[in-house]
């Protein structure tokens, strides 16, 4: 009987897995998305900041799970502590910061192609990591491997990193100081009072 439910629950991961898009191929749809988008608005995304943030929100944007990204970034230990209120808000401020970050660098897209290796799938299948290049002329290529999570029904960014540097480890390393020196709602009224600042420049528009 145990040998009869391990196949079976081999068997119903092996079908939630092909049932579901590929990690890879998930990925190389978002970038030609996105790189669709950059190229039909090329002149205007030169000068218009709000333009690349509309665009990195409408494209970019769904194909990250903004929570686990987010708790990633502060630890699961650290996001126990908060409370609803106080994840809801970090995840926002968090998300402004990274789509404003996105956002920034779409005016510099000159060209630039993308390579997808095959994923690395988790024991359950519940995530993956899959490596990429990005492809440029006259220059080294950058290696970007993205971690990704299937639990939502659909593959979800949940990190990154971009030439040996994750994105999580990296906001951590400067977030936790910050919080253990004034404490978290101080802190989140920082990250609040810097997105208001932000949109007051007209530099993007609050998720």
């Amino acid at each position: 009987m145990k040998n009869l439910l391990a196949t079976l629950l081999i068997i119903l991961v092996a079908n939630t897995v092909q049932a579901l898009e590929k990690p890879n191929v998930f990925l190389e749809n978002v970038a030609g998305n996105m790189i669709g988008q950059i190229e039909s608005n090329k002149e205007a995304l030169k000068t218009d900041v709000k333009l690349a943030d509309k665009l990195v929100r409408e494209t970019l944007l769904p194909a990250i799970d903004s929570e686990a990204f987010a708790r990633r970034t502060l630890s699961s230990k650290t996001w126990k502590t908060l409370s609803a209120e106080q994840q809801t808000r970090f995840t926002n401020e968090f998300i402004n910061l990274v789509v404003g970050n996105y956002a920034t660098g779409l005016s510099l897209y000159d060209g630039q192609t993308f390579k997808f290796s095959e994923p690395q799938l988790s024991k359950t299948g519940k995530s993956a990591r899959v490596r990429s290049s990005m492809e440029q002329s006259g220059a080294p290529p950058i290696l970007i491997d993205y971690v990704l999570s299937n639990k939502s029904g659909t593959w979800k960014i949940i990190d990154l990193t971009i030439e040996g540097v994750n994105m999580s480890k990296s906001y951590k390393s400067q977030f936790l100081p910050r919080i253990k020196s004034m404490g978290m709602n101080a802190f989140l009224a920082e990250m609040e009072a810097k997105s208001s600042e932000k949109e007051t420049k007209g530099e993007f528009k609050k998720g």
